[in-house]
């Protein structure tokens, strides 16, 4: 012990396996400015903080408001084309109501765009909760992957930032920031399907998660297999979700 009675840093590095120290609890919990910069610049980091407080709702919440303000942005003659040719690929004899349709699909679009977020956050959790907890042995509660997984929806978000301006450009509502870009023509065959599914933003958000599950881990978990855990659930849920298109010739669901 020093003078002030703290104890001296010996400078050495904890040993391989060793669990991080738990946040102290009058250390102030960051902002969610500055979580979210930690999504993209420190995800490790934000994984540490996550142990000791796991803010989730609000997080999640402003991703689901914004989500619903940019998904109303799309032009009204730009949604009514797509849902046009959705109805095309339906079985024959269903009338189309342009103005029906617009209608029906921004009141349905928006409630699943804010119930879609808060579901689907809540089944990652629970897919990553089995994955690193019951796979890895892990001894996180299922509030702190929620809370991880929350964060990461906002990279998700920055990609549908991106995303909206690209279907004005291009008038087309199912363009979609996958590896299916590389192809010459839209996808027609599994394959191209499957790399449609495959985002690139999804990429980059597993990424962060897994390194977030790291540093939730408190050490437990190397950075390495963070990542390529979940980088394995992300790619099995594409393999799965590239099925539903090929079958339907490239319906949106």
């Amino acid at each position: 012990m020093n003078m002030e009675g703290q104890p001296y840093d010996s400078g050495q590095a904890p040993e391989p396996g060793a669990r991080a120290p738990e946040p102290s609890a009058g250390e102030p919990a960051p902002g969610l400015v500055q979580r979210v910069l930690l999504v993209f610049i420190a995800p490790i980091k934000l994984g540490e903080i996550l142990r000791g407080r796991q803010p989730w709702f609000w997080t999640l919440a402003i991703v689901a408001v914004v989500s619903v303000v940019l998904f109303l942005l799309v032009p009204s003659d730009i949604f009514v084309q797509t849902m046009r040719e959705q109805a095309a690929g339906r079985p024959q004899g269903q009338e189309f109501d342009p103005e029906s349709a617009l209608r029906m699909g921004r009141i349905f679009g928006s409630i699943g765009a804010l119930l879609g977020t808060f579901i689907g956050a809540a089944v990652i959790a629970g897919v990553v909760y089995l994955a690193f907890n019951v796979m890895l042995g892990g001894d996180l509660t299922y509030k702190q992957h929620l809370s991880a997984v929350s964060h990461m929806y906002w990279i998700n978000l920055l990609g549908f930032i991106l995303l909206v301006p690209l279907w004005i450009a291009k008038e087309d509502m199912q363009v979609r920031l996958g590896l299916g870009l590389l192809l010459s023509e839209g996808p027609s065959s599994y394959i191209g399907h499957l790399l449609n599914s495959i985002n690139l933003f999804g990429l980059w958000s597993a990424a962060a998660l897994g390194a977030m599950e790291s540093g939730l881990s408190g050490g437990r978990v190397s950075l390495g297999k963070g990542i390529w855990t979940v980088l394995a659930l992300y790619l099995l849920w594409a393999l799965i979700s590239a099925v539903w298109p090929t079958i339907t010739g490239g319906m949106m669901g």
